[in-house]
């Protein structure tokens, strides 16, 4: 039998693993048109655990980027909110910042792109 408290940690955990979905599902087209499955995302998502061997082949075996990320997304879905946070630390890495801080809402003051550019002018 549940206890109450037992009852609110699920709630959360569940509402915690919601989250994420809600955030894929709402940046879904973004995601399909700008995520680039193929730049080292998906070996970083595979070293942290975030997707299995067969996923991973399953992934890669897909003949367009484009199915490619929408196989990936369906995989996020189903993984807990500390391993959809492993995959945002994965955007970065990837240099994919602009599609993490896009998602996310996270603002950064100036780009690292910018900085780089800057830093060549002087």
């Amino acid at each position: 039998m549940l206890s109450s408290v037992n009852v609110m940690v699920l709630g959360v955990a569940w509402a915690s693993m919601y989250e994420h979905t809600q955030l894929i599902q709402r940046h879904y087209v973004y995601l399909v048109e700008t995520l680039d499955v193929r730049c080292g995302l998906l070996d970083q998502l595979l070293s942290a655990n975030v997707v299995k061997q067969a996923e991973w082949e399953s992934v890669n075996a897909e003949s367009t980027p484009t199915t490619q990320t929408e196989m990936l997304l369906s995989v996020l879905c189903r993984r807990t909110s500390d391993q959809f946070d492993k995959f945002l630390e994965a955007l970065d890495t990837t240099g994919q910042q602009h599609v993490r801080n896009r998602i996310t809402g996270r603002r950064q003051g100036v780009s690292s792109d910018v900085r780089v550019c800057i830093n060549l002018l002087y």
